[in-house]
C-alpha cells in the first residue's frame, strides 16, 4: 500500500499502518505510537565489506528491481535528512557531490557528513570527541580535524593515526530518502546551503 505516494508498513502483531518516513503508526491499535530510529546506513555491498569484511548477509526475497549504484544515477532527487520533534534539514546528493564534506549542526549537534562519490554515500558523524569539538577537511580523500591532524576513517568513524588514535565519532541517526518524499511530510525542513556550514 502507499500513503502521500510513501510506503505504508503494517505490523503483523496489532495490523496497525505505519508510514515508513514518520516512523508513526498511522491507525490502528498502536495509533500515534512512534518507532525508535537507529544510526543506519544506506550503501552498496562493496563499500559495506570494505567497511565490515566479517559481514553475513540475510538473502531475503526479491520483490522489486535490484538495488544497484545506477539508483542514484539522478542525484538531485535524494537527500540525508536527521529531524526531532520540532525540526528537520536536508543535505541534497547533488549538493553534497560537489562539496563531499560538510562541517555542520543540527538541534545544537555538530556534525560531520561526509559523501562518498563512488558509492553515494553519506556518512553522518558527530564532532564531538571528550570534551572538544572538531571539525574537518579532506585531504586526498582521508578525513583530518584541523585541530590536531588526526587522520580519521570516515567510513567507521574512527581515527586511525596522530594525537586522537583510537577514539571514535559517534554515528548519527539520518535517513536517506527522496527529496520530494521528505519535503511532502516534513515542508518546513531547512534545506543546507554551502553558506550556511560551521
Amino acid at each position: 500500500m502507499l500513503w502521500d505516494n510513501s510506503v505504508v508498513m503494517m505490523d503483523l502483531e496489532t495490523k496497525s499502518l505505519w508510514s515508513h518516513i514518520l516512523g508513526e503508526a498511522m491507525s490502528g491499535p498502536l495509533l500515534g505510537t512512534k518507532l525508535k530510529v537507529i544510526p543506519s546506513l544506506m550503501t552498496d555491498w562493496k563499500t559495506w565489506r570494505t567497511i565490515h569484511p566479517n559481514t553475513t548477509l540475510a538473502f531475503l526475497d526479491r520483490t522489486t528491481r535490484e538495488y544497484t549504484r545506477s539508483f542514484y544515477r539522478d542525484l538531485s532527487q535524494f537527500v540525508i535528512a536527521m529531524r526531532n520533534a520540532r525540526e528537520s534539514k536536508v543535505w541534497a546528493f547533488d549538493r553534497l557531490s560537489k562539496y563531499p564534506i560538510v562541517n555542520d549542526q543540527f538541534a545544537r549537534e555538530p556534525l560531520v557528513i561526509v559523501f562518498d562519490q563512488k558509492s553515494s554515500t553519506a556518512f553522518v558523524l558527530s564532532r564531538r570527541v571528550d570534551d572538544r569539538v572538531l571539525t574537518f577537511k579532506l585531504s586526498n580523500e582521508i578525513l583530518i580535524d584541523n585541530q590536531t591532524g588526526s587522520q580519521w576513517n570516515a567510513a567507521t568513524g574512527k581515527a586511525i593515526q596522530g594525537q586522537l588514535k583510537g577514539k571514535q565519532l559517534r554515528p548519527l541517526v539520518a535517513t536517506v530518502s527522496f527529496r520530494q518524499a521528505w519535503m511532502r511530510f516534513h515542508p518546513n525542513t531547512i534545506v543546507w546551503q554551502r553558506s550556511q556550514e560551521h
